[in-house]
Parts: structure tokens; C-alpha cells; sequence
């Protein structure tokens, strides 16, 4: 009940249409109410006396059209008219030659175009004209411009044009209303943004069982972060799902190889029994031998399912590897698997001397045994399987190449993946040696590799390790 009286109270939330709708709504308004304050200010200081209203040149141009008509060019005196009134006096109607002025240059040639009837001064700030012709035949041309002048007549040419600063500072508040209602608006619209930056960053950061996320207050982010709470569940709910199913995979595996584990020790032991009679036909010890060798591969598999079933669980501490033993013990172990197989072996080693790596001595000795152990298998009698050590780019690599039929396409995608086990081409297997060998390299920092051999037949799998040379 409490949850609906919140949601209830809760404002509307708008669209981003009606926000930038309002927002253009709003600057409006504040920038008629600046120009409204200016007006206002600029009556005042023409109330004041301050300045004079904008039509006070045509005031004064007018005044003096009444009184120029008595004069002549001799008896025509600038101080008898105001001094607002800008002049120049011709000697007669369609001449240029110009008797007197207090025009500076570029006025007198602006009003020389309007003596010839041509707009001058601009659009926005136009140049207006008065013509009086004196008693003597000589014209006085009046020219003046719409503006508000200083009223004290000392200041006009001293300060800035009075009409300038008027409109640098209507100019200025205007500014200044847009960027206030600017300022507004984008801090609405960088509040909700945060909303979805924060939704996006605890998703990242995998914090899928938090509070909601609230509301941004806009209908199309309120949206989003709503499908992002869909999200953020789902998610949450898929990694449940994933760790049950994972907890469940982890037991059986552990199950099994528990169950298996008793069985594999009665046969190897009967089988050591039968192998140390010194009576027993030749026949008998070569099966007996047998027996002992497919033992140990199923002992191989059932240490390989319990690395699977708890991956992490590998306590082997990290310490200086012995690059020379360890390499002749890879060696070692791969004659005694090709033998039985008749199969020839190779090794080859391009390692530095020193060579500093750093690593799980034993598991990474399973892994590269593991290699030497799936390519023996699928490797036809009378091939050949090639152990290869190398340095190069702060990676310490070993190769495992055969003469086998090679992966299938599927396989060179999948192998390495827990109990994959559709490769035909490559007979029968569980799955677990490759996955082993590519959990083993990518703790110490490196991966696993395959391909096939182009143009020879067979395959080639290579894992790599973080190491240094001169350590």
C-alpha cells in the first residue's frame, strides 16, 4: 500500500520532446522578460534626463527647418541651431560644392549620398535627410539618424554611443537568459543520464542484486533504465541457473570419479600381481602390461575430471620452472608413449639459456602430457609426433604435432571445451585433455592453439606460458 501512495504522488514523467519543448518555452519567456527589463531601464533613463528619446535629432532637424528659410549663406550660423542638427550647406540645389559642415569625412560622404537621393547609413542603422533652401538660394541638407544620444551634449563625444551599449546589453541579458535556462535544462537531462551511467556501471560490475534504479523523470530514459532492470534480472537469474547447473555438473563429476577410483585401484593392483609372476606366458605379461598402461591412462582421466569438476581449486603454488629438466621430461614421457604405439618421436628445443617462467610445475606437465597423450592416440602406427619448444615475445611455447587425420572444422572451434567430444575424425575421447591443457595455460596467463597441418596431413596443438629470458 505504501509502495502505490509513493508511485502515486510521483509526478508525471514528461516526454523529451515536451522537455525541450518547455525548455524553448521558457527561454522565451525569460528572454521577453529581459528585453521587457531593458525597455524599462531605458525609459527610466530618459525619464531621468539622462539620455534623449531616440527621435530627438528629427526633433531638432524639424526645429531648424523653420528658421533656415530667413538666413543666408552670409548670415547662416552653426550656433544658432542645436546641437544635434548635422549639416552640410551647398551653394545651390544640384551642386556639390559644399560651403560649410560638422561632418567629419565619412559622415560628409554618407550624406552626400542622400543629397544625390541614395540610401545611405545601412538597413539597420539608416541615414534620414531634411533639405531647407536658405534666402539666397543656398540648401542646407540635414541628416540624422533614430538613436538616443546623452542629453548632456559634452558627453557625446567622449563615451561610447550611448545607442551601442544599449544593445551590447540587451545582447548581453539575452545571453545570459539562454544560458540560465540553458543551464537548467541540461542539468535535468544530465541527472537522468547519471541515472542510466550508474545502471550501466553496476551492470558491468556485476552487482545484479541491488535497489532498482529509480526514475530519470523523462517517459524514453525511464524506459531505458526499466529494460534495464529487465536486464539486470534476467541476468541475475541466468547466473543462478548457470551456478546451480555448474554445482551440479561439479558434484556428479566429483561422484563419478569417486566411484571410479576404487574399481581403477583393484584392477591396477591385480594387474602389478599378475605382471611381477615370473611364471606367467609371455602373452599373459604383454596383456598384464596392458591392463597396467590402460590404468593409468583412465587414472590420467579421472585427475583430469576433478580439475574439471573444481577448477579453481588447484592449489599448486607458482615457482621457478626448471626449463632444461622440464624439458627433458616432456621428452621422456613422449618416447614412452610412442613407443608401445610404434610411433616416431621428435623433439626439438629453441629455448634460451636462462630462461626465467614461473609456473605450476605439475599441472603444466599434465598439460603438455595431455598434448603428447591426444596426439598419440590419433596418430595411425608408423606416423610420427613432434614435441616442440620455443621462445619468442615473452612466451614460453610447446607444440604437439602429429600426422593424424587432423581436426575437423567443428573441432578446431570447440576443442578445449569441457567434454567435447564430436570430433570423429580424431576417435574416441572424453573431452578433458584439451580442456585441461587450455585451463593450465590461460592460469598462467597464455592459451591454447590448434590447427592442421597444410598441405601434410595431421594436426598441431600449442599452449603458451608468460616467461622472460635472462632470468
Amino acid at each position: 500500500m505504501q509502495k502505490k501512495t509513493s508511485a502515486a504522488r510521483r509526478p508525471r514523467a514528461a516526454t523529451l520532446s515536451g522537455v525541450l519543448a518547455r525548455y524553448l518555452l521558457l527561454t522565451a519567456a525569460v528572454c521577453a522578460l529581459a528585453a521587457l527589463a531593458w525597455w524599462y531601464l531605458l525609459a527610466l533613463l530618459v525619464n531621468c534626463g539622462l539620455v534623449l528619446p531616440a527621435n530627438a535629432a528629427e526633433q531638432a532637424a524639424l526645429a531648424a527647418l523653420e528658421t533656415l528659410p530667413r538666413h543666408t549663406a552670409q548670415t547662416f550660423a552653426e550656433a544658432d541651431l542645436d546641437p544635434l542638427c548635422r549639416y552640410v550647406l551647398f551653394a545651390g540645389a544640384g551642386q556639390d560644392t559644399v560651403l560649410a559642415t560638422n561632418l567629419d569625412s565619412r559622415a560628409l560622404a554618407q550624406a552626400l549620398r542622400c543629397w544625390h537621393g541614395e540610401p545611405a547609413g545601412g538597413a539597420f542603422y539608416p541615414l534620414f535627410s531634411r533639405r531647407a533652401t536658405l534666402a539666397d538660394g543656398t540648401v542646407c541638407l540635414l541628416v540624422y539618424r533614430f538613436s538616443m544620444p546623452y542629453a548632456i551634449p559634452a558627453l557625446r563625444g567622449r563615451l561610447p554611443d550611448f545607442q551601442v551599449l544599449a544593445m551590447l546589453v540587451l545582447a548581453a541579458l539575452e545571453l545570459l537568459a539562454v544560458a540560465l535556462c540553458t543551464r537548467r535544462t541540461a542539468r535535468r537531462l544530465a541527472r537522468a543520464a547519471a541515472r542510466l551511467e550508474d545502471a550501466a556501471g553496476q551492470i558491468g560490475a556485476g552487482l545484479l542484486d541491488g535497489a532498482p534504479f529509480g526514475h530519470a523523470d523523462i517517459r524514453e530514459l525511464d524506459a531505458a533504465l526499466q529494460a534495464m532492470q529487465t536486464l539486470r534480472g534476467q541476468l541475475a537469474a541466468s547466473l543462478r541457473s548457470q551456478w546451480a547447473a555448474e554445482q551440479q555438473r561439479s558434484e556428479q563429476i566429483a561422484a563419478l570419479t569417486h566411484d571410479l577410483k576404487t574399481p581403477l585401484t583393484v584392477i591396477s593392483g591385480h594387474a602389478e600381481l599378475l605382471a611381477e609372476d615370473a611364471a606367467l606366458p609371455p602373452a599373459a605379461r604383454e596383456s598384464a602390461a596392458a591392463i597396467l598402461r590402460g590404468a593409468a591412462r583412465a587414472q590420467r582421466h579421472l585427475a583430469d575430471l576433478r580439475a574439471a569438476a573444481a577448477p579453481g581449486a588447484a592449489d599448486e603454488a607458482f615457482a621457478p620452472l626448471d626449463t632444461a629438466a622440464f624439458w627433458a621430461e616432456r621428452c621422456a614421457v613422449g618416447r614412452a608413449l610412442c613407443a608401445p604405439a610404434q610411433l616416431e618421436f621428435a623433439a626439438q628445443s629453441a629455448l634460451p639459456a636462462p630462461l626465467c617462467c614461473r609456473a605450476q610445475a605439475g599441472r603444466l606437465a599434465r598439460a603438455v602430457d595431455n598434448l603428447l597423450d591426444n596426439a598419440v592416440r590419433c596418430t595411425p602406427p608408423g606416423g610420427k609426433v613432434t614435441l616442440t619448444a620455443s621462445f619468442a615475445g615473452g612466451a614460453l611455447r610447446f607444440a604437439v604435432r602429429d600426422t593424424g587425420p587432423g581436426f575437423t572444422p567443428e573441432a578446431l572451434r570447440k576443442a578445449g571445451q569441457l567434454l567435447y567430444t564430436g570430433d570423429a575424425a580424431r576417435g574416441a575421447h572424453q573431452g578433458l585433455g584439451l580442456y585441461f591443457a587450455r585451463t593450465v595455460a590461460e592460469a598462467h596467463g597464455g592459451g591454447l592453439a590448434l590447427q592442421n597441418n597444410t598441405p601434410a596431413p595431421g594436426a598441431e596443438a600449442a599452449l603458451w606460458v608468460r616467461a622472460e629470458a635472462g632470468g
